[in-house]
């Protein structure tokens, strides 16, 4: 763990601390205001959102308004805070407080279905309707219907359905207008005129430096089938011109479906039409409300954050928006709104974390402690925050600061967590405490590799006017899916299982299948859980037959969905039949481990959550007692692999050992939990790690030229089609696929015979016409040739062109430098950065099949990069790593996937050489000992003393073998290592080649047995990042005089 890490923890900086809803909510005075934002800092806060509340009387986006905002975000950049705009008077955000919708084309509006029956058949209002249908019901559920006019004769079971658009109505929460048709281009752009374009106009400069971004406050597109938020049960939103959309992006006319999309079907209960038609009130909000803002934000520098309505739940979502993950992606800090103190709806962060790590985005927003009241203690705002850090929350906006309590203000949703709480000068040690959990666990990657599918899209197809009661189900089958949807989640964070969900319209734009990893954008997943489902799009099923085929696992938990894009299919029942099959009584979650969980053993266990961060050395352990009764003693933690564990205490700053002991490979300690209580360990993971004290630096002499291993390629074939950046032999098969070459592997066909092959084959074309005499039936002789033609024809070495590109970077102009390509004779032209070098050898390297070839210096360039080879490619080729050679050092950086060229480090410590400049060096190493001889001498003695002769005792050590070089030298290689010597010049390590030619990127670094899989492992066996063995002298050399006396 780097120091600057442990520094950040002990005094984490404002990037990592809370910041605030600062509720302007009253008659602003910019001394006040001034001086509040001292309170903020002293609070422990790293800034503010400045926000309209209820009660506030300086005019919104007035221009004392401004002149305020700008004073305060003046001030906070003095103060070193971050200062942050809303884009809302109160909310929800779009109206810019009525002055949008005072034009009554920009307002929401819904269609509405009215049912007339026998009594009321009269009432209908034919001149204003859409479409009137006479339908027949049975038990409330749709059997037939058929579109009708006024003079049309209805059966005597038929009932008329009529369907009108409904402006929504003027409300005082808009200042007596309306909410927007945020489904509407023009609407939106007219918000972002009125509010952002303002910000952008009294502003200037500030937006994007000295203002952070903005915060959007739970828009939406309009409630559907509830009454929540000026909704009606028998309504959905709506939007000019969305009848002709629909029929342009789905193939069929809606209005002929109107009946299908408001009552529930006879039959499986599932509607095409429904399910379609929140999928395209879902794109229209994300291309016309989402995408918009995110542009404007953009290209003022400015980041998007906030959260949108309503997320508590499947049904929630489905009322609200439809699936608000597929929101997440157009936000830089995603977010979300967790209310009250006793919340439990984990998923809610589950969520937005799985887009932000699947996207990455290290920032994720929680909007909390809102409705938790005056009674909240700080150990009551320390619980209802701790599963949300536990879970990926990593900016958190504590709900609610107020400017003042006047008026209405004191009932604005309190407590105020501000100067008007007693507590407010000891709440810091609360933003303290968490900053420290955002520092660790913003480090590194999510140890995670199982994805689970959002089953979002089932309750869309069952939603029907009726079907929810504000924001619950009402419908008993969407309680079934809310049920399992719930049950899958606790179930697998109970056995501390990670893992992330798979928003199908996400997985459609940002999932592949390469190697029988499922990555997701920067996701990776072995493993995939089918759960809850009744429809899945055809996209989605593609993608795991694709997963299934390359190896991956599928684990279905009950029923495979029946039904693919809300039509019958066995397609999800086949590919069931291929995979895990288990039922909800079964023990899936085992199946669903990786292996790499925290144990917790006894009644803790169901208790204690754990979330794990994978860093570069090291693991990053946040453990939770999620029960706030019950204390847990002395409760055994199986932390995994693992050489020591820190404990790294997030009230104080402090860390300190815990004591720790090795069972089967796995590091054991035991630990005790009061109520609600974390616990933050960092587990040392290196391999063969020895801890070193030492801080001494010594001299040294590389044998040969340092290395730096390029092994990451991106492919350009002849068509001009790019396989993607990747590691080479990975890279070698996306080519030879391309081609149609069987891939390369220990049990291939050799070379020489291939081409005897060929040869055989070639002449047995040519011979095709001879006489019979040569066969012994002409018919057999036909089929042979066709035969030989064929397998010609398939094996024939046709000889492609094909360009590699090798990025690298450099921090320095090395005055020399080379690079070793292998096969130099199939290399037609080699280019950096655009320019040809001469490829002719400068010699050999390590192997003849090795070539050296300069590099220019002149044609470097400080920073990335591109080494071009462009190359012949056969059959019998393929797609190496090459290695730039020099007197540089290098240095490993974002999770030891990128190496940088740096100066060569002046001296070593004692200790390994790869964290030192010397990752993939795998020469010798020469000690130079005048340094260590004179650290160890005692007072008062000399060399001369003992005729230069030295015992000399060497501990652990990274490397073949150690050579002691003097007035003659001695070859160390079997224990004890040691060995007297005269005349002591150099401890000299001779490596051997593993951090070279590797395998580079197998976890764990050691096998049992190597062979070709080692270097093309997959799953919890592969690393992005490089995998090196440590080398270097480990400790300090014990250096004697013959007669015991200490050098």
């Amino acid at each position: 763990m780097e120091r600057k890490i442990y520094d950040d923890f002990r005094n984490p900086g404002m990037e990592y601390r809370g910041k605030p809803f600062w509720a302007w909510n009253g008659k602003l005075d910019k001394n006040e205001l001034l001086k509040q934002i001292d309170i903020i800092k002293e609070m422990g806060f790293g800034g503010f959102f400045m926000h309209s509340r209820t009660g506030l009387e300086t005019e919104y986006l007035g221009e004392e308004w401004f002149e305020l905002i700008n004073a305060c975000s003046d001030h906070a950049k003095e103060e070193g805070l971050e200062a942050w705009l809303y884009d809302e008077d109160r909310w929800p955000s779009g109206s810019a407080g009525g002055i949008v919708t005072r034009e009554e084309k920009y307002r929401a509006s819904f269609l509405q279905m009215e049912l007339y029956g026998k009594e009321s058949r009269k009432a209908c209002q034919w001149e204003n309707a859409v479409a009137v249908f006479a339908v027949t019901l049975k038990e409330g559920m749709l059997l037939l219907e058929r579109e009708v006019e006024e003079t049309t004769f209805l059966q005597e079971e038929e009932v008329l359905v009529g369907f009108y658009i409904k402006e929504s109505e003027c409300r005082e929460v808009y200042n007596g207008y309306t909410y927007l048709d945020t489904m509407q281009q023009e609407a939106v752009e007219k918000f972002i005129e009125a509010t952002h374009e303002k910000y952008a106009q009294n502003c200037g400069e500030r937006l994007g430096k000295d203002i952070q971004g903005i915060f959007t406050d739970e828009p939406h597109r309009g409630a559907l089938f509830s009454t929540f938020s000026e909704g009606r049960e028998n309504a959905v939103p709506f939007t000019p011109g969305l009848f002709e959309t629909f029929e342009e992006r789905f193939g069929y006319d809606l209005k002929e479906k109107l009946p299908e999309l408001f009552l529930k079907t006879a039959g499986s209960g599932l509607s095409r039409v429904t399910r379609d038609y929140i999928e395209l009130c879902q794109e229209l909000f994300l291309e016309n409300f989402a995408v918009p803002i995110q542009s404007w934000l953009r290209k003022k520098n400015m980041l998007f954050t906030g959260h949108v309505l309503h997320e508590d739940s499947l049904t929630a979502q489905t009322v609200m928006q439809g699936s608000l993950m597929r929101f997440y992606e157009y936000m830089d800090y995603p977010g979300v709104d967790v209310l009250s103190e006793g919340n439990r709806c984990y998923w809610i962060v589950k969520q937005v974390v799985s887009v932000a790590r699947q996207l990455n985005k290290k920032w994720v927003l929680s909007e909390l402690y809102g409705c938790t009241g005056w009674q909240m203690s700080l150990q009551d705002y320390k619980y209802a925050g701790d599963w949300q850090a536990l879970f990926g929350i990593t900016l958190r906006c504590p709900h609610l600061s107020w400017y003042t309590m006047k008026g209405e203000a004191k009932r604005d949703y309190p407590a105020s967590i501000f100067h008007q709480s007693a507590w407010y000068r000891e709440y810091a040690c609360l933003e303290d405490y968490f900053s420290r959990i955002h520092v660790l666990m913003t480090e590194g990657t999510a140890d995670c590799s199982l994805l689970v599918l959002n089953p979002i899209e089932s309750v869309w197809a069952r939603a029907y006017a009726g079907a929810f009661e504000v924001l619950s189900a009402r419908d008993e089958e969407i309680q079934r899916l809310e049920k399992q949807y719930t049950e899958v989640f606790e179930r697998l964070v109970r056995r501390r299982i990670d893992f992330d969900y798979g928003e199908e319209d996400i997985l459609s734009r940002h999932g592949r299948v390469e190697a029988g990893v499922l990555l997701v954008g920067e996701g990776s997943y072995r493993k995939v859980l089918i759960a809850g489902m009744d429809t899945m799009r055809a996209s989605t099923l593609a993608l795991l037959q694709e997963f299934n085929r390359q190896g991956g696992q599928l684990i279905f938990l009950g029923e495979a969905p029946k039904f693919i894009d809300v039509r019958p299919s066995e397609k999800a029942a086949e590919l069931a039949g291929k995979a895990w099959q288990l039922n909800w009584e079964e023990d899936f979650e085992g199946i669903c481990a990786s292996g790499n969980e925290i144990g917790v053993e006894g009644a803790a266990g169901s208790h204690i959550l754990a979330q794990v961060r994978s860093l570069a050395k090291e693991k990053a352990v946040f453990l939770l007692n999620t029960d706030r009764n019950t204390s847990f003693s002395n409760v055994r933690i199986d932390l995994g692999i693992g050489n020591k564990a820190e404990l790294w205490d997030a009230r104080t700053g402090e860390r300190t050992e815990v004591n720790t002991f090795n069972r089967d490979g796995r590091l054991i300690c035991f630990l005790d939990f009061d109520k609600a209580e974390e616990r933050l360990l960092l587990i040392d993971c290196r391999e063969g790690y020895r801890e070193n004290t030492d801080t001494s630096s010594y001299s040294y002499r590389l044998e040969e030229e340092n290395i730096c291993v390029l092994d990451m390629v991106t492919v350009i074939t002849p068509e001009n089609r790019v396989i993607p950046r990747q590691e080479v032999l990975r890279a070698d098969r996306c080519l030879r696929t391309e081609f149609g070459y069987p891939w390369r592997s220990g049990e291939m066909l050799q070379p020489w015979y291939e081409k005897k092959q060929m040869e055989v084959w070639d002449k047995g074309s040519k011979d095709k016409g001879n006489s019979d005499k040569e066969n012994k039936d002409k018919e057999n002789s036909d089929k042979e040739n066709k035969d030989k033609e064929n397998r010609n024809e398939e094996s024939k070495d046709k000889i492609h062109k094909i360009t590699l590109r090798y990025d690298f970077y450099t921090e320095i102009l090395p005055a020399e430098l080379s690079v070793a390509i292998e096969s130099l004779d199939k290399v037609l032209k080699i280019s950096l950065n655009g320019k040809e070098i001469n490829r002719e050898s400068t010699g050999k390297w390590i192997d003849i099949c090795y070539d050296r070839v300069r590099i220019p210096a002149e044609d470097l360039s400080i920073g990335e990069n591109t080494l071009e080879v462009i190359c012949e490619y056969g059959r019998t080729g393929g797609i190496e790593a090459v290695y730039l050679l020099g007197y540089f050092g290098v240095s490993l950086q974002e999770e030891n996937r990128k190496a940088v060229l740096t100066e060569l480090p002046k001296t070593l410590r004692i200790g390994d050489i790869t964290s030192q400049g010397l990752p993939f060096y795998s020469g010798k190493l020469s000690y130079l000992t005048e340094g260590i001889i004179n650290g160890s001498r005692e007072k008062g003695e000399s060399r001369e003393s003992s005729n230069g002769r030295l015992l000399v005792s060497l501990g652990d050590f990274g490397g073949a073998c150690v050579k002691l070089i003097g007035e003659e030298e001695k070859i160390l290689a079997f224990p004890p290592f040691k060995a007297e010597i005269a005349g002591l010049r150099e401890i000299q390590l001779v490596f051997t080649r593993r951090n070279t030619f590797g395998p580079l990127h197998q976890l764990p670094a050691k096998a049992a047995a190597y062979g070709p899989d080692n270097f093309m492992t997959t799953g919890e066996q592969w690393s992005e990042g490089y995998v090196l063995l440590p080398q270097g002298l480990f400790t300090q050399p014990e250096i004697r005089f013959p007669d015991g006396k200490n050098r």
